[in-house]
C-alpha cells in the first residue's frame, strides 16, 4: 500500500533534527549557508540538502508568531517529473509510492526541475538532479524514514496513505489548521498539517488536479518545447548536460572499439 509523511506543524519546535537525520542517512555534504532573515537555514534546497525547515514570522506585536513549515518532495501520486524524465531516470515505487531519481540515468536536461510545480529537484554541476527519496533504502528494508525516526515531538509520522489523510483531517479540525498536500497536485505523499496558509509559510501554490504533460518525449523535442520559459541557468546547464551526453558516448564508442580489437587479436592468435 502506498505510504505517506504526515507532518504537523502544530507539534513542530523547528529543531530541525530532521535536517540533520536526512544529511546523515544519505551521506550528504555540508554546505556554506548564512542565517536568513526568517532563520531558515539553508534558505533552501540544493542537491545536497533534501529538506529543511521553512520558518515565517507572522503577526506583530503581541500577535507575533513564529510558523513552521517542512519543505521537500512531495511524492506526487501522478508525478510529472516521471512524465517528462526523458532517460526515465526518475521512477515512482508501486509499493510505497517513492519517488526516485536514480542519478546514473540522468542526462542534466533538467526538464524534472522546471517542470515540477513544486520547484523541489535541484540540479549541481559534478552531483547531478537529486531530491528526497522518502529514504527508499530505509523502506525496504522495514525502517522509517530518517527524519520521522528522528523528530523529538512526534512532528512527523510514518504510514499507509489512507490512514495518515484521515489522522491529518482529525488533526487539523482540532487545531484549526490548513492541510497541504491532500489533494495538491493531485495528491500527495507527504501530507501537511499548517498553522498558517501555505502561502503565507513560503510553500509553494498548487493546484488541486493532476498536471497532465507528454509521457515521455526526447530531450531534443522537451528542450523546443520549454526553452522560451527556461531561465539562463537552466539553459547553461542543459547545454552543459548535452556536452556530458556527447562525451560518454564517444567513450563508449571507444570502448566498443578496443573490444572489437581485442576479439579480433584473440582469433588470430587461436
Amino acid at each position: 500500500m502506498v505510504k505517506a509523511i504526515l507532518y504537523d506543524g502544530s507539534r513542530c519546535i523547528g529543531c530541525r533534527a530532521c535536517q540533520v537525520a536526512c544529511k546523515r542517512w544519505n551521506e550528504l555534504d555540508a554546505e556554506k549557508t548564512s542565517l536568513s532573515q526568517t532563520w531558515t537555514n539553508p534558505p533552501d534546497l540544493s542537491a545536497n540538502t533534501w529538506n529543511i525547515i521553512k520558518i515565517s514570522h507572522l503577526g506583530k506585536d503581541s500577535s507575533f508568531k513564529m510558523h513552521f513549515a517542512t519543505y521537500r518532495c512531495m511524492h506526487c501520486l501522478e508525478p510529472v517529473c516521471v512524465k517528462v524524465c526523458p532517460p526515465r531516470a526518475i521512477v515512482k515505487d508501486p509499493e510505497t509510492g517513492a519517488v526516485v531519481i536514480h542519478s546514473e540515468r540522468c542526462v542534466g536536461c533538467l526538464l524534472c526541475v522546471e517542470a515540477c510545480p513544486f520547484k523541489v529537484p535541484k540540479f549541481e554541476r559534478g552531483v547531478g538532479t537529486r531530491k528526497c527519496t522518502l529514504c527508499f533504502d530505509r523502506l525496504k528494508i522495514g525502517l522509517k524514514p530518517a527524519c520521522v525516526q528522528s523528530c523529538p515531538t512526534e512532528a512527523l509520522k510514518f504510514g499507509d496513505r489512507e490512514e495518515i489523510v484521515e489522522e491529518a483531517k482529525r488533526r487539523a479540525a482540532e487545531v484549526k489548521g490548513y492541510l497541504y498536500g491532500v489533494e495538491e497536485a493531485g495528491g500527495t505523499g507527504v501530507i501537511m498539517i499548517l498553522t498558517a496558509p501555505p502561502e503565507e509559510l513560503g510553500l509553494p501554490v498548487v493546484a488541486k488536479k493532476v498536471y497532465e504533460v507528454p509521457e515521455v518525449i526526447s530531450v531534443k523535442t522537451a528542450a523546443a518545447m520549454i526553452q522560451p520559459s527556461l531561465s539562463p541557468e537552466s539553459l547553461r546547464m542543459m547545454a552543459a548536460g548535452g556536452l556530458a551526453i556527447i562525451g560518454l558516448g564517444i567513450v563508449a564508442a571507444v570502448a566498443v572499439r578496443r573490444r572489437g580489437k581485442a576479439k579480433e587479436v584473440k582469433e588470430e592468435e587461436t
